[in-house]
């Protein structure tokens, strides 16, 4: 301490082998689900004795071309198989399959846990919110709230998207309840004259908006009610009910930490491919006129 030494920690890894840190990848901080996981992650590996370090891509807000956010995104990927990290946690793209992109990482048994969303053909461990329960939960709650007829706004080419889509389907078809899938809804569309109520599901506030605003005229005098994941900010106008599945980010993060440590360490885990979280809470926002 009085020589003012410090360790070279590069050499303590080299020496063994590990370097008690973990890579979280994911796309951005824009959503509020995915910086109260950081922030969560983050937590729960400084009392697990490992420094988390969050790596953002922003592959998704250059969308799927061949652009800066991807050739970063793979610059992420390749550095932590090359000893930068002990393994790493990756909320994958959700609009592009990055199996060529990490197969390598697998086939080099590189400790790695897909959050959220995953990679179909890769054997790598999922931990994600239950979305089929959520799903289920979210066309209930709307119907019960006056939804007379459905638009699901579920269009993202991954498997996340997937199964909220399937599982809103079987939901109303259990109900009784008319619906228009947004992948086969044509740009004229109209509500249909069986009632006042129209509800519009999807995973995110902005597809929600984006929607309403596109067909104004046509919901126009309509009582609108939307079933959303993650978060609503602000008013919940145009609609005049908001139904929001609220996932638990501290569950997922925990559970997914705790999966990867476990491959870190090599000790068995037990634990199925996909471990699905149970949604934290349902909550109703309503319009104040």
């Amino acid at each position: 301490q009085r020589l003012g030494y410090q360790p070279n920690l590069l050499a303590r890894n080299l020496a063994g082998g590990r370097t008690r840190t973990i890579w979280l990848i994911i796309p951005s901080l824009d959503a509020a689900i995915d910086c109260r996981i950081v922030r969560d992650a983050s937590h729960y590996a400084n009392a697990r004795d490992y420094t988390l370090f969050a790596a953002l891509h922003d592959s998704d807000r250059f969308g799927a071309s061949e652009g800066h956010g991807v050739a970063h995104y793979t610059q992420m990927i390749e550095r932590a198989g090359q000893g930068l990290a002990d393994g790493a946690v990756i909320l994958p793209r959700r609009y592009m399959n990055d199996a060529d992109l990490l197969r390598d990482l697998v086939h080099r048994r590189f400790p790695l846990v897909f959050l959220d969303n995953y990679v179909e053909e890769l054997p790598v461990s999922v931990v994600t919110t239950d979305n089929e329960g959520a799903t289920r939960e979210l066309v209930r709650r709307c119907v019960e709230a006056g939804a007379k007829e459905a638009v699901l706004l579920f269009e993202e080419p991954n498997p996340v998207a997937r199964t909220r889509l399937a599982a809103a389907e079987a939901a109303l078809r259990e109900l009784g309840i008319p619906y228009l899938d947004i992948n086969q809804t044509p740009a004229n569309w109209t509500p249909a004259q069986i009632g006042s109520s129209v509800a519009i599901l999807g995973s995110a506030q902005s597809y929600l908006h984006q929607f309403a605003v596109r067909h104004a005229a046509n919901l126009n005098g309509r009582h609108l009610i939307f079933g959303v994941f993650d978060d609503w900010v602000g008013e919940p106008a145009p609609a005049e009910t908001v139904v929001v599945a609220v996932q638990d980010s501290d569950a997922v993060a925990r559970r997914a930490l705790d999966e990867l440590i476990a491959r870190i360490e090599k000790k068995p885990t037990g634990s199925p491919r996909i471990t699905r979280v149970p949604v934290l809470e349902y909550r109703t926002l309503r319009a104040a006129f």
